[in-house]
């Protein structure tokens, strides 16, 4: 009985000092998600943060953008921050894969993320919601980033998925609104450039 006591508290002790020095240790890895409502600025945000450390460090990833014909939204599309290339992602109307009005177009978004090169020093993904969340191959290379040091992330405001309760447990969250986005984005292209 006293073995197993001694044992059990052996294992505790270890786990408890990894903790301590975990949180001792200055750390290198900076991972930040930004959220907020849809159409408050959070591609915007993603954008002034590229504009602002791009002749300084290496970026990589995309941004999704509305598509519209008229000033209606018509669908979304990807562009690539390395060489502005782009893809869909969805657009209005019934498919296989639908989140509300829109057809999502995973083959178009997996052919898109194919191309893609995470090699920056800092990678930006702008968003993780609903639409990208329907990709198997998305999730799975979201996941794979987790090991980069610099990730920039948008979330979802609302959506629940298991990858984005990780985000939200593992990353600094920033929660955008019309008073604070400028400044959110000036903090992060700080600590970025401090990296």
């Amino acid at each position: 009985m006293n073995n197993i006591f001694i044992f059990i508290f052996i294992i505790n002790f270890k786990t408890f000092a990894e903790k301590k020095i975990k949180l001792m240790l200055p750390n290198t890895n900076m991972h930040i998600a930004v959220t907020g409502r849809p159409g408050i600025g959070k591609t915007t945000l993603c954008l002034k943060v590229y504009e602002s450390l791009k002749p300084k460090i290496k970026i990589s990833g995309f941004i999704t953008l509305e598509e519209r014909v008229k000033g209606v939204r018509v669908g979304f599309k990807l562009v690539d921050l390395n060489t502005n290339q782009e893809a869909k992602l969805a657009r209005i109307g019934k498919g296989k894969v639908n989140v509300g009005k829109y057809e999502v177009l995973i083959e178009s978004f997996e052919d898109f993320l194919d191309k893609l090169k995470f090699d920056g020093d800092l990678i930006i993904i702008d968003e993780i919601g609903p639409m990208e969340l329907k990709s198997y191959k998305f999730i799975s290379t979201v996941r794979d980033l987790f090991s980069k040091e610099n990730l920039l992330f948008t979330i979802h405001y609302k959506a629940r998925h298991p990858l984005l309760d990780t985000i939200r447990r593992d990353f600094r969250i920033y929660t955008i609104d019309e008073k604070n986005r400028n400044w959110v984005a000036e903090e992060i292209a700080k600590i970025y450039a401090r990296c």
